[in-house]
């Protein structure tokens, strides 16, 4: 069963929220999940740098991730774990073994959201999803990280590197973000995602694997049977 939700719908609200939290978590979870910049980095300009061209550099990688979600102005905390894949352009899922069942899944061109509990898929073009947030033009490949974000080191230590990233344009919904990187490699470890409410999520990502060859299939929509897909926007 297919459902379209205009832009004046009852249901405007309730997506709105959804989309800001996706664009947050999704966007800079998966371009940080896979940067690993080399060896060698001395200051923040030289780790955004390398961070840029190791990405521009990653065609498919895939890797385990637990997450937690902290509702600030909700006073909530969510856990979950799970797995997730990216190939580029723009293709990426998140499929969560916590919450059982659930994904999030990007074909490049819409965005689909599970609930299993629910029993619905909310389905929203990528560019209503995440008009307004600079780390999913990154993923895109039309965002750049020193032209879109300023960056400080804030601290380094014989185990590894912590790098703070803000926004330099106003009104993205973003406050900051801050990676964790190892010292010898530099892969990306921790993310901690601050948006402009407070609200907080935190990914912690292992077992990464690039140029694994992803089959395109990874990326095809499939809807569990009886589940009704919700148009946002449409």
């Amino acid at each position: 069963m297919r459902i379209s939700l205009g832009p004046d719908s009852g249901g405007l609200a309730r997506l709105s929220g959804l989309s800001r939290a996706l664009a947050v978590a999704l966007g800079c979870g998966v371009f940080l999940a896979l940067l690993a910049p080399q060896a060698g980095a001395q200051n923040a300009a030289e780790v955004v740098r390398q961070v840029q061209l190791r990405y521009d550099a990653t065609r498919d990688y895939s890797a385990e991730f637990h997450q937690t979600t902290e509702y600030r102005t909700l006073n909530r905390r969510i856990a979950g774990r799970g797995s997730f894949y990216f190939s580029r352009p723009g293709r990426m899922l998140w499929r969560y073994e916590e919450p059982a069942g659930q994904f999030v899944l990007s074909d490049g061109r819409h965005l689909y959201f599970y609930q299993p509990a629910e029993r619905q898929v909310i389905k929203t073009a990528v560019g209503v999803a995440f008009r307004s947030d600079l780390p999913l033009s990154f993923l895109l490949g039309i965002g750049k990280l020193e032209r879109d974000f300023r960056s400080e080191l804030l601290e380094s230590t014989a185990h590894g590197h912590r790098l703070k990233l803000v926004p330099r344009r106003a009104n993205t919904g973003l406050r900051e973000i801050t990676l964790t990187v190892d010292a010898e490699g530099y892969d990306i470890r921790r993310v901690r995602i601050e948006d402009g409410s407070g609200n907080l999520w935190t990914f912690a990502f292992e077992n990464i694997r690039r140029g694994v060859g992803l089959d395109p299939s990874v990326f095809r929509l499939k809807v569990p049977q009886g589940t009704d897909i919700v148009e946002f926007g449409s």
